[in-house]
């Protein structure tokens, strides 16, 4: 399984810890001691989470778990960035190492695994449990600004899925309405790409390195019917035939049914989609190395139509993080 994913929209602004957290008030047990023994991580000073259960959690929960952790000591904070993104459910790549804190006072500065980060601007709120966050579009546009495009438009996209996002017009207005040039243009240019129907960060990041690339960019969830049945698919290049399809290892993890009975089905369905021509399938391997996508895509006849961005390509795997 990748090390990223986007966990479904909740209703709820704020999604709870994975795991439990542990305060000295809470237990008769030294946990410093238990800590020293192995069965306890400490994830702040003064906050744990039992070890197994920690180490348990796919990267992105291990971030949020820490995230909340940081909000129990200091309820005051104003989480910002990556942290308000793992808290309500949007992606989160690599494995980020700092809590992001939003201040209005002070200066921007980095202590102890916590980057405050200062700014006058106003911005809407969410909170919930105690815990309090930028919400969902400011934080999509900070990200935007001030992250490589790639984690931009896949934040963006992600928006873009929940029922009560702001439009694109009104994001490029909000865009323009901020103090400062800094990431501006950036922003904008991804808020333009842009799109929720893309229903994963795979797929996301599958979009930008297609266009980086010189690609045209595909339709996204179109119905291609075939002699065994309308198919819905990632992506298409219809004058050209060509099905694309950015496959995570979701697919097969048990939650669609029986994995040999879901591979079996989905078999059967590339076989009737091969009969409406060419269909190419990638995963996080290819966007992570971008020339494999191309070249795949090459093969099948899809032509290059511009001259690649080749600085955005060469940054991108370090944008999306190393494996863990």
């Amino acid at each position: 399984m990748s090390e990223l994913v986007s966990p479904p929209i909740l209703p709820s602004p704020i999604l709870p810890s994975p795991i439990p957290l542990l305060l000295p008030r809470d237990s008769d047990v030294r946990l410093d001691r238990a800590q020293q023994r192995g069965r306890l991580v400490r994830l702040f000073r003064g906050v744990y989470a039992e070890a197994a259960a920690y180490r348990g959690l796919r990267p992105w929960e291990r971030y949020l778990a820490r995230v909340h952790a940081f909000a129990l000591l200091h309820p005051e904070a104003v989480l910002c960035l990556e942290s308000a993104a793992a808290l309500q459910g949007a992606p989160v790549f690599g494995h980020p190492d700092e809590v992001h804190v939003l201040t209005a006072n002070g200066t921007s500065r980095a202590t102890a695994g916590v980057r405050a980060h200062r700014s006058a601007r106003p911005r809407e709120l969410v909170s919930a449990a105690g815990v309090t966050a930028v919400g969902p579009a400011d934080t999509a546009l900070d990200v935007a600004r001030l992250r490589h495009p790639v984690i931009g438009t896949a934040m963006l996209d992600a928006l873009l899925r929940r029922a009560d996002a702001p439009d694109g017009a009104e994001l490029l207005r909000r865009n323009a309405r901020w103090r400062g040039a800094r990431g501006r243009a950036k922003a904008e240019e991804a808020i333009r790409f842009a799109d929720g129907l893309a229903e994963t960060p795979l797929e996301s990041v599958s979009r930008c390195v297609v266009a980086w690339s010189g690609f045209d960019v595909p339709e996204l969830q179109v119905v291609v019917p075939t002699r065994g049945g309308d198919f819905r698919v990632d992506m298409r290049w219809r004058a050209e035939r060509i099905t694309g399809e950015a496959d995570g290892a979701l697919k097969y993890d048990g939650s669609r049914g029986a994995p040999a009975e879901a591979i079996l089905a989905e078999k059967r369905r590339e076989r009737f989609l091969r009969e409406c021509g060419e269909v190419v399938r990638w995963g996080w391997s290819e966007v992570r190395a971008p020339a494999e996508l191309i070249a795949a895509l090459r093969t099948v006849g899809l032509p290059q139509r511009r001259a690649p961005r080749d600085a955005l390509l060469l940054t991108l795997p370090a944008a999306l993080g190393a494996r863990p």
